[in-house]
């Protein structure tokens, strides 16, 4: 930069500013100010130059924070960096030169380095530019967006719901936004009317008037006028137009404006003045009619002058009552007139006792209490539409009729030749009409609700009277000290007391000693308490026996016309007594739960509770009794798989009038988790019309009696699977009954069916071979006999149903009872008869064995001797007595004899294998 260009900076520089060079490395000096800044801060330049940054403003008195610190390190931070630093909303607190006083002020602050031929800093020109009022104003146009954007909404809603035409335009007079009441204005549809100009629509004789209030707004002013305006029909419109200028940071960016359409009301000035002659008129007889009853003809020559009045073609009153079966709302046509212009519905049934919610158009806003209004071309189909079509309907104005905060109908309004919009004026001058019409209605309803209040009045004293004297509550008022001034004349029906016995005692006097106190303790709490609940006490009748009370005092001594305290007494002595027959009846059920060791309930089925009965619950399911006695223990513990198949078996005996007795069998939940099989028998109490009332019952763990029956079904599945399996012949004999089971093997083995084998004297022994019956009727005899035997065992023979003989060994185990005696006896039969043949040939087999064995031991042994003589008589060669060839013979001959006796034995054992084959 140019050497001292800066000075022509600072020089044109139009706010406070100063010239700031670097001394220390957090130090700047003040070597110029302009006057601008010496204005500002009331310095002059000897004042400020050549001193420290920090002293260019005056001190701000009791002010920690304020902007001094802010600019040092803005001036640090340029030095450092070499480049431009802005500081915003800058704090400095400046004395006013009129008041002497610090004020608050809001600068913004430019820190611009001014650098040398080398690039270094050379000086700073530090510049302030005071932004107070523009931050003051910053903040409100902040707080106007937001109240402006919270008014939206309510806005949006009045501008749908609002008569008026209310549209935005842009600053070239376009549409941007209309709501409904301009489009039917305009009549054109809003999609068409959006980014359309309003000068088509302006009458030409009025277009300059429109166009120079049009750009007053767009200059940012609110103004009105009047003028003349045609619809996209061609439709000639009289308009009062207000126009808003939308301003954004103080910029008009858009037009709002409100059209209200006068043309009805300045074409009808004069009719307006006959309707207040009419209303005037109306008023009157209205009046007149409300000060006599509500009568349909009088209404009927009303509504035809008022209809009349307001030019409409049908006139007619709607009464709402509500269903007392449903609670819908029902409307009814009562009074109706039309001109020559419309049918007649009086006599349509269609529109008697017609849900109000069928047209849910109208429902809405007669329901707040607001008019509804409709032309033909705006509904929707449904069945509102319909109606039009059918009555031929035009247009539309219903005003509904509350008495007090319920709908009592509704007066309606049809126009059946034009597509009416109904005005203010209309539908105010309407309204009073209908206000006085629901004023008839309100006094209707106000004068039968006093009447029907009187005759309540004269009910409830007739049934005051009734439960003082003849009611079952003994009533008396007492002083704070208990001394009687009132007693009702049931005390002689309850007590034997004549009221005038007891007018003026002490009630003390006649309350049984031991109980005096505490009633005393609890009378005295209503120095206190405004009501008060006496526990009961015992209370000495005429004849000097208690009876059981209980009693309610009410104070009521500041009120004047009662100055005392009311008691309301019940003798209760039956109620105690059944309670203590009761306690008594709880405990035999006590009793009978601990002897049985069940859980004995009593199910009252009119208030569904459930009283429960048990004794040792932790050994039975293993629950504490708190948890026992819930209502809901047996719903929670029951088996979700048996939930629904007991509660169906459960209704199902209650609803049937002819079952008095349940019994159902189930798994039961227990503390440890696991469940318990229990049956559950009960009794069900019935009043006099068959209606289970009551029902009493036991629960009962059969789960060790369940586990038993499995346990032996398993058993005997077992044995029937032995039985098929095994190729002995089981039987099972009751010995008492003389009764024997056989199994399938009877048939099999023996042939014989065992569909008849049922007696062992008559069928069993009578198959055993006649040579064994005497030796097994014997021996079972002796076994049965013998208290010490279990087991028999026996071998015999038996004719099988082919008549061959068979041999048998059968075995069995004796059960005995207590004393010894066999009550049972369980076998098998097993057939021997292969085994024993096999036997005897093994027996003829050993016979020749042992004969041939006797024959190779002793007669060959003869031959085999002399032979191996012989051949030591050739081996020593001693031939003394006889020669060789005499040995030789004689050699030959034992030869022969060896191969006979060998030949004889070979013969023996090819006979043995022919008899074993």
């Amino acid at each position: 930069m140019k050497k001292d260009c800066w000075k022509e900076i600072f020089e044109a520089i139009p706010f406070a500013c100063l010239v700031l060079m670097p001394k220390l490395p957090d130090e700047f000096v003040v070597v110029d100010a302009n006057p601008a800044y010496l204005r500002l801060t009331g310095f002059s330049k000897e004042d400020v130059l050549n001193r420290d940054s920090r002293e260019a403003f005056p001190p701000v008195p009791a002010v920690e924070e304020c902007g001094r610190d802010q600019i040092s390190a803005a001036l640090l931070k340029v030095l450092k960096t070499g480049k431009k630093v802005e500081i915003k909303d800058l704090r400095l607190d400046l004395r006013n030169n009129n008041t002497g006083r610090f004020e608050q002020q809001a600068f913004t602050s430019q820190n611009i380095p001014i650098k040398n031929s080398a690039g270094e800093v050379e000086v700073i020109l530090h510049t302030i530019r005071k932004v107070t009022i523009e931050n003051q104003y910053d903040k409100r146009e902040k707080e106007i967006l937001e109240e402006l954007n919270l008014s939206r909404q309510q806005f949006k809603n009045f501008i749908h719901e609002n008569p008026d035409g209310l549209y935005r335009l842009d600053l070239e007079g376009n549409f941007i936004h209309a709501n409904e009441g301009l489009t039917k204005m305009a009549e054109i549809p809003l999609d068409k009317l959006k980014k359309t100009n309003f000068l088509p629509f302006c009458a030409p004789y009025h277009k300059e008037l429109i166009l120079d209030h049009f750009s007053r707004a767009t200059a940012g002013r609110i103004t009105s006028f009047e003028a003349d305006f045609f619809s996209a029909k061609g439709n000639k419109l009289n308009l009062k137009i207000l126009l808003m200028p939308m301003q954004v940071e103080g910029k008009v960016v858009e037009v709002h404006g409100i059209a209200k359409d006068v043309t009805q009301l300045k074409q009808n000035e004069k009719v307006i003045v006959e309707k207040s002659r009419f209303l005037e008129v109306h008023a009157a007889f209205v009046s007149s009619l409300l000060e006599n009853d509500i009568q349909h003809d009088a209404l009927n020559e009303t509504f035809g002058i008022i209809g009349k009045t307001v030019n409409a073609d049908r006139m007619y009153y709607f009464g709402a009552d509500k269903d007392p079966d449903t609670g819908e709302i029902l409307i009814s046509q009562k009074v109706e007139w039309c001109s020559a212009n419309a049918i007649p519905q009086i006599d349509n049934e269609e529109l008697q006792n017609m849900p109000i919610k069928k047209v849910e158009e109208i429902t809405a806003p007669l329901i707040k209490n607001l008019p509804f209004t409709a032309i033909y071309q705006d509904l929707e189909p449904g069945a509102l539409k319909d109606i039009f079509e059918e009555q031929q309907i035009k247009s539309m104005l219903l005003l509904p009729i509350f008495v007090g905060e319920n709908l009592s109908g509704f007066v309606g309004f049809d126009d059946c030749t034009r597509q009416r919009v109904w005005n203010e004026e209309e539908i105010s001058f309407l309204k009073s009409l209908t206000q006085n019409l629901t004023n008839a209605f309100e006094k209707s309803a106000a004068l039968e609700k006093v009447k029907k209040r009187e005759e309540e009045l004269k009910l409830s004293e007739q049934k005051f009277r009734a439960l003082v004297q003849e009611g079952s509550d003994l009533i008396s008022i007492l002083n704070i000290n208990g001394y009687y001034s009132f007693v009702s004349e049931n005390y002689k029906k309850l007590l034997g007391f004549n009221p005038e016995e007891l007018t003026g005692k002490n009630a003390y006097h006649y309350i049984h000693p031991e109980d005096t106190e505490k009633v005393r303790t609890q009378f005295f709490r209503l120095t206190e308490e405004k009501q008060v609940t006496i526990s009961p006490y015992r209370f000495r009748n005429k004849e000097g026996q208690y009876r059981w009370v209980q009693t309610t005092l009410t104070n009521l001594l500041d009120d004047s016309a009662v100055q005392g305290i009311v008691a309301n007494s019940r003798d209760i002595t039956t109620v105690i007594k059944q309670a203590r027959e009761i306690e008594h009846i709880n405990e035999r059920y006590q009793l009978a739960a601990t002897a049985t060791e069940d859980l004995i309930y009593d199910w009252d089925l009119t208030s569904n509770e459930v009283t429960r009965f048990h004794r040792g619950l932790q050994e039975l399911f293993g629950y504490p009794s708190d948890v026992v006695n819930k209502r809901s223990f047996w719903k929670e513990n029951i088996h979700p798989e048996d939930k629904p198949i007991e509660k169906k078996k459960l209704y199902q005996a209650i609803g049937d009038p002819n079952q008095d007795f349940i019994k159902t069998e189930y798994r039961f939940r227990k503390a440890d988790g696991t469940y318990a099989r229990v049956v559950d028998k009960g009794y069900i109490i019935r009043d006099h019309t068959g209606k289970a009332v009551r029902l009493i019952g036991a629960t009962s763990d059969i789960s060790e009696i369940t586990a038993k029956r499995e346990a032996v079904k398993v058993a005997n599945k077992r044995f029937k699977m032995a039985m098929k399996a095994t190729s002995e012949m089981i039987w099972d004999w009751d010995i008492k009954k003389d009764f024997v089971t056989r199994s399938k093997g009877y048939k099999k083995i023996f042939g014989y069916d065992t569909n008849n084998a049922t007696s062992v004297n008559s069928f069993w022994l009578d198959k055993v071979a006649k040579e064994d019956r005497e030796k097994v009727e014997h021996s079972l005899k002796c076994a049965l006999k013998d208290t010490e035997a279990k087991k028999w065992k026996l071998e015999y023979r038996i004719v099988k149903a082919d008549g061959k003989i068979a041999h048998v060994v059968d075995r069995g185990y004796i059960l005995r009872d207590k004393n010894g005696q066999a009550t049972r006896m369980v076998g098998a039969v097993l057939d021997v008869t292969h085994s024993r043949k096999i036997l005897r040939k093994i027996q003829k087999q050993n016979k020749i064995l042992k004969e041939i064995a006797w024959e190779q031991s002793h007669v060959v042994r003869a031959p085999l001797a002399r032979i191996k003589g012989l051949l030591h008589l050739l081996e020593e060669e001693e031939f003394e007595e006889m020669s060789k060839e005499e040995i030789l013979f004689h050699m030959k001959d034992s030869t022969n004899e060896l191969d006979s006796i060998i030949r004889n034995i070979v013969g023996k054992t090819e006979k043995i294998n022919v008899r074993v084959r």
